[in-house]
């Protein structure tokens, strides 16, 4: 008898009556939909220890008090990422190794294929080892995992189970939930799920520039009521932008694709290059930057013609979006008064264009401002009677882009600045000195 069916070893009994199967199925699907890790993912602080008093164990023999679920955590510590390699630990893995296709504990076998499928690396030595065992007792897997396996037998492929679940993923409507109907409860946990998503996004990139393609990739990089995918965001924020390199997309795409991406992710010109933004290359990461800077610049000017309502705002438009189709303006952000934020918030709905507050009281309260850097200028456009502001980047006291507020009284303050009412033909002095 292995230890595991001795550390499982119960009393049988025989119910007085059961629920009708349907009810216990439903009930079942209820438990899974919430809990559908069968291992407990202990804490990073907690692992060494595990994997250690495991070892303890096995050397001396002793399993005096064990419990299964320290036996299965300890397994997820192990086979991490940290630990998986560690020749000093190769005894201990031999161990779960020759348990495993010695066991009849269904809950332990259940365990041991959430921790394949959670450590797997396509062709690695303990992924090997794995899929070996689990191959060898598949006829005694837990429910799940037999239904798993029924559907997908490649799933049990060491090397390419992760490009068969890819190209299952093409065929489905909705990938998360096909997942889930295959009895992968998980769609997103790490793993092989990982390298199932890489191939995924592989497969769908060159049709990305279709509406169809590009909804299916964002509905399983966030599916309703769940949180974003993190893991390989950034190659599938790329493959969303590829498209793109060369022709923009029309004006109702560009505004899903901001939207999306980043309601999902933040905004990268505030987070910078942390999270997910760390892996979009410059070239791709540009043409987004690009377009969340027209976003600014229409946002700017719609919010304020809609406080102001003011005939000055025609040609103010017509100009600074002239030099944003020109590609001229490098980059944007928007600081609104509280009444122009106040609309904003209203009028924004499902677009994810963040904004920083004009904080300046007394009669400037209503000012909103426009910062822009053109070249290697940092020009301020203000609402009202503002002046336009132009200074030199290497003015170390010039206005940084991206702050949470600005305070426009101050700005008029600042040494080294060249400024201008809109009066004559401004735009030709604007224009002499970008």
């Amino acid at each position: 008898m292995s230890l595991f069916a001795k550390l499982n070893q119960s009393i049988l009994y025989q119910p007085a009556s059961l629920p009708a199967p349907t009810r216990l199925a439903a009930a079942a699907r209820r438990i899974l939909s919430h809990w559908p890790d069968v291992v407990a993912d202990p804490p990073e602080r907690d692992r060494d220890r595990l994997v250690t008093e495991m070892s303890r164990r096995l050397q001396a023999g002793d399993w005096k008090g064990v419990r299964m679920s320290f036996v299965t955590s300890a397994a997820r510590a192990l086979f991490d990422a940290e630990r998986r390699s560690r020749p000093a630990l190769e005894p201990l893995r031999r161990f779960y190794y020759s348990e495993l296709e010695a066991s009849d504990s269904r809950s332990f076998l259940a365990a041991m294929m959430s921790v394949y499928l959670g450590s797997y690396e396509p062709g690695a030595t303990h992924t090997v080892a794995l899929a070996r065992s689990l191959a060898k007792v598949r006829q005694r897997l837990d429910a799940r995992s037999r239904l798993l396996v029924d559907e997908v037998p490649e799933v049990l492929d060491p090397k390419k189970g992760a490009e068969a679940l890819g190209s299952l993923m093409v065929q489905m409507d909705d990938p998360w939930q096909g997942l889930r109907d295959l009895h992968l409860l998980s769609p997103h946990a790490p793993g092989i799920m990982d390298f199932a998503h890489r191939a995924f996004v592989d497969r769908v990139a060159p049709k990305l520039n279709q509406p169809t393609e590009i909804e299916r990739l964002l509905r399983w990089l966030k599916p309703d009521g769940r949180e974003p995918r993190a893991s390989g965001a950034g190659e599938a924020i790329e493959a969303l932008l590829m498209p793109w390199r060369d022709r923009d997309p029309s004006s109702q795409m560009q505004h899903d694709l901001i939207t999306r991406i980043v309601g999902y992710y933040g905004d990268p010109r505030v987070r910078g290059r942390a999270g997910v933004w760390s892996s979009v290359s410059e070239e791709l990461l540009a043409i987004l930057l690009r377009w969340l800077t027209g976003a600014n610049i229409r946002f700017f000017l719609e919010i304020v013609s809609a406080v102001e309502d003011s005939h000055m705002w025609a040609p103010r438009e017509k100009f600074w979006l002239s030099l944003y189709n020109q590609r001229r303006i490098d980059a944007a952000w928007v600081a609104f008064s509280d009444a122009g934020a106040a609309l904003a918030r209203r009028r924004a709905g499902t677009r994810a264009i963040p904004f920083g507050r004009q904080i300046a009281g007394g009669s400037r309260s209503g000012t909103c401002l426009l910062i822009l850097k053109i070249g290697a200028k940092i020009v301020v456009e203000g609402s009202s009677n503002y002046k336009i502001h132009i200074f030199d980047e290497r003015n170390s006291r010039a206005p940084k882009l991206y702050q949470n507020s600005y305070d426009c009284d101050a700005i008029r303050r600042i040494s080294g600045a060249q400024a201008k009412m809109h009066l004559g033909y401004w735009e030709g002095w604007v224009l002499e000195r970008i």
